[in-house]
């Protein structure tokens, strides 16, 4: 949990003392649109204004704040210190840097995931011993590495899979019908059924909170104060609507995005980002194009049938759990579930066949049958024991020519017939 939220009256605000505000505070205010100070002590991102009155925006704001595990953290700048701040008794100038933190128990880099670090601009982001870690110096706070996360590992204020799902939620209960996104240096006001969520970045922005929230509102926007903006919000943001659009029946209007219909069921999110997308993916379903999804996260993966020795390495190792095995009218079947899987690549590199690719996918949240095979019953004491495929592999991976009647005996009936075979080779017969 981050520190309470304090709520305070606009006269109130003069009197707050510098270096007392670390965590989140809502300013209640007669006319938001003109508080435009901002402490020196603190972080944009822990300001937010509301209009007096406006308890319902205030309630989802109160709601949001309250679980906010993030918050900016001070690093020493190089710039130096000022002959008012050297007789202040300060060593050095800090500042306060919205960086991001890992949750390793999300994270999935110890699979081969490096999406956050490709993504990240600024090199803030590297991976040792197979976890992620941050320079908070080097961060330009985007967020990019946050939307790009397939799993929600990694969170900042304002971008965290908590704090978003609980303003979504709330603000849908309280019948906000529009959402926008924007970024914590607009101070434009939010009127009538329109929530504004505030980010670092709009590039803080990944195809799941977008269609989580398409899902619970009318419309969705965004909005960038700054068009020139050094972190480029706005290009990742157009290129998110697009691919979007390209799958998904909606209607785009420049920086707006309209659903034509309504899902009959609106999700509840709980904040595990793959489990909430593919709720809200399900939701959308019913207005899903049926096209390759390219720049959504959402894969397939291609099982060479020639290759594929059905070993279950896959089922077994998928950190996701994208694989399944079962058992169809009598024969073992391998099952994929395009909605679980983040395309982390980790079964590609784990298959001993080199049988499997991983491709952009479409919406289909059902199993989807990728390898059939054939029971292999042990010809001695009929005990099923392996596949068909795994029999066939084996032979070729050890070079074994023809058919030998042992290939096809369970381990035990195997060493049977190799003692018994062992006794006929070297028993001589008696005089």
């Amino acid at each position: 949990m981050g520190e309470k939220v304090r709520i305070i009256n606009e006269e109130d605000l003069g009197k707050l003392k510098e270096g007392g505000n670390a965590g989140p505070m809502v300013i209640v205010a007669n006319q938001p649109e003109i508080v435009s100070r901002r402490l020196k002590s603190s972080h944009p991102i822990n300001l937010y204004v509301v209009k007096r009155g406006d308890e319902k925006r205030l309630s989802v704001l109160i709601a949001q704040l309250r679980v906010r595990r993030v918050n900016p953290v001070p690093i020493t700048e190089d710039n130096a210190l000022t002959r008012r701040e050297f007789l202040m008794g300060r060593l050095s100038k800090v500042k306060l840097v919205n960086a991001p933190v890992v949750f390793s128990e999300s994270c999935i880099a110890r699979y081969g995931c490096t999406r956050c670090v490709d993504s990240c601009p600024s090199g803030a982001l590297t991976i040792k011993d197979k976890s992620v870690n941050v320079n908070p110096s080097k961060c330009i706070e985007c967020g990019v590495c946050v939307s790009e996360c397939p799993t929600g590992a990694l969170a900042m204020a304002g971008a965290d899979d908590e704090e978003y799902t609980v303003a979504i939620n709330e603000a849908s209960r309280a019948g906000f019908r529009r959402l926008r996104f924007t970024c914590i240096y607009d101070e434009s006001p939010s009127s009538g059924d329109e929530f504004t969520y505030k980010l670092p970045c709009i590039a803080s922005v990944g195809p799941e909170w977008l269609t989580m929230a398409l899902t619970l509102f009318n419309e969705v926007s965004f909005t960038c104060p700054n068009e020139s903006c050094k972190l480029k919000g706005l290009d990742k943001v157009k290129g998110l609507i697009d691919n979007l659009a390209k799958v998904i029946n909606v209607e785009v209007n420049g920086l707006t995005i309209k659903v034509p219909k309504e899902p009959e069921n609106h999700p509840t999110y709980v904040g595990l980002r793959r489990s909430d997308y593919s709720n809200a993916l399900k939701a959308m379903k019913h207005i899903s194009k049926g096209e390759v999804a390219q720049g959504l996260k959402i894969f397939n993966v291609k099982i060479d049938n020639d290759k594929c020795s059905f070993c279950g390495v896959c089922f077994a190792k998928c950190p996701l759990k994208a694989f399944d095995v079962d058992n169809t009218q009598g024969l073992p079947t391998l099952k994929f579930n395009p909605l679980k899987c983040v395309g982390c690549g980790y079964c590609v590199n784990a298959c001993p066949e080199k049988a499997m690719n991983i491709e952009p996918g479409v919406i289909n949240d059902e199993w989807v049958v990728k390898v059939k095979d054939e029971v292999v019953r042990c010809r001695m004491c009929g005990k099923p024991f392996d596949t068909l495929r795994h029999i066939k592999a084996t032979k070729a991976r050890l070079g074994i020519k023809g058919d030998p009647e042992w290939l096809y005996l369970c381990p035990d009936c195997r060493r049977y017939y190799t003692a018994k075979q062992m006794l006929k080779a070297n028993l001589k017969p008696l005089n």
